[in-house]
């Protein structure tokens, strides 16, 4: 905690909250040092009970084991503990203006990003699709920090400011500070909602943000981004950010009416919180098994095996295919995608499905 209080000085070095506890506590060592210097030559006792002393008298606790005894330590000692009276008040006065000034520095939005390696949200998406977005992240990534950057609101909503390890940053994405302050090169993971989901030119403001993006993150870093509008992909051909697709709720509907529960599967793959979710793996040892002797064998290694899974699609070149012929041959450096739990050793299950082919 102290440590904590010690490093969020430095973040508000600069404003008048700061300055005057520095006054304030620079008033007080020098007083105290000077009564400390004081005490010892008047009294003649050593360093350890001048300063002893002094911190007895500026605390107002005034043990008395060994109170001054010339008429000059015990004016000081008067003057010392009415005027200590006065600091030690203003000082823990000041420190809690402090707290107040950073806790409502950080509610406006006006603190840097803290988290590393978490998720950076450009455009705060309304409360009910952050909420679902935490909960559903969170479900598989517990403590994982989540900064929100946007200016168009004054504050986070309380059900999402309250939630832990979450930040708001206010910034705005045309505004190079924005994207040093949110630490966009140090987050693994940038997303990028449009400005306003129903209107198709706001995924032109998600284009400059992801154009400026690009100049400070690092190879490391996915950004993902929400198309309003398909015909406006084109858009985004030079850029290495993937995009998904805003209309997904609708072709979950179309897919549903055409066939009846599979929006319900779709849901069930993609939701963390209920329990198997797509992971993507890399053809290895695999090289050269056609589609149908992987398929077979994998159902064998699964009967003995204490993971499940299913596939789900080969991607090759970053096309998917989610129907392979029979006599297709896995190449090594493909992806698969796989329907497993968390911790599923695909290189240990590659092992056993060679074993077995041989």
């Amino acid at each position: 905690m102290i440590f904590n209080f010690f490093r969020q000085l430095q973040l508000h070095k600069n404003s008048d909250v700061y300055k005057r506890l520095q006054q304030i506590l620079l008033y007080t060592l020098g007083i105290n040092i000077l009564f400390a210097v004081l005490f010892k030559n008047i009294e003649q006792v050593s360093w350890n009970e001048a300063i002893w002393q002094t911190w007895q008298t500026a605390t107002t606790v005034g043990y008395g084991n060994k109170p001054a005894e010339t008429l000059a330590g015990r004016i000081i000692t008067m003057l010392l503990s009415t005027v200590s009276i006065a600091f030690v008040g203003a000082l823990f006065g000041a420190v809690f203006d402090y707290r107040e000034h950073h806790k409502t520095q950080k509610k406006l939005g006006f603190m840097n990003n803290p988290y590393k390696d978490g998720y950076v949200v450009f455009n705060f998406p309304g409360i009910n699709i952050a909420k679902h977005f935490i909960d559903e992240l969170r479900a598989v990534e517990h403590n994982v920090g989540i900064c929100f950057v946007d200016n168009h609101i004054e504050t986070l909503p309380d059900e999402i400011a309250s939630l832990p390890n979450i930040h708001f940053l206010k910034g705005s994405p045309l505004q190079q500070q924005t994207y040093t302050n949110a630490q966009v090169n140090k987050n693994k993971t940038i997303i990028v909602f449009p400005v306003h989901h129903k209107t198709s030119t706001s995924d032109g403001s998600t284009k400059t943000t992801i154009d400026l993006l690009e100049r400070f993150i690092t190879s490391s870093t996915r950004v993902l981004f929400v198309l309003v509008d398909q015909s406006n992909a084109w858009m985004f051909d030079t850029n290495n950010a993937t995009h998904v697709n805003a209309d997904l709720s609708i072709l979950a509907i179309v897919q549903e009416c055409q066939d009846p529960y599979s929006a319900k599967v779709i849901e069930d793959l993609l939701y963390n919180t209920q329990g198997a979710n797509p992971m993507t793996v890399t053809v290895n040892k695999l090289a050269g098994i056609s589609w149908k002797d992987f398929q077979i064998n994998m159902m064998h290694v699964l009967s003995d095996y204490k993971f499940d899974c299913n596939v789900l699609s080969i991607i090759r070149d970053g096309q998917s295919n989610s129907c392979p012929k029979p006599s297709e041959i896995l190449e090594k450096g493909d992806l698969l995608s796989i329907a497993t739990y968390d911790e599923f050793p695909w290189e240990d299950f590659e092992e056993k499905i060679i074993e077995l082919q041989s």
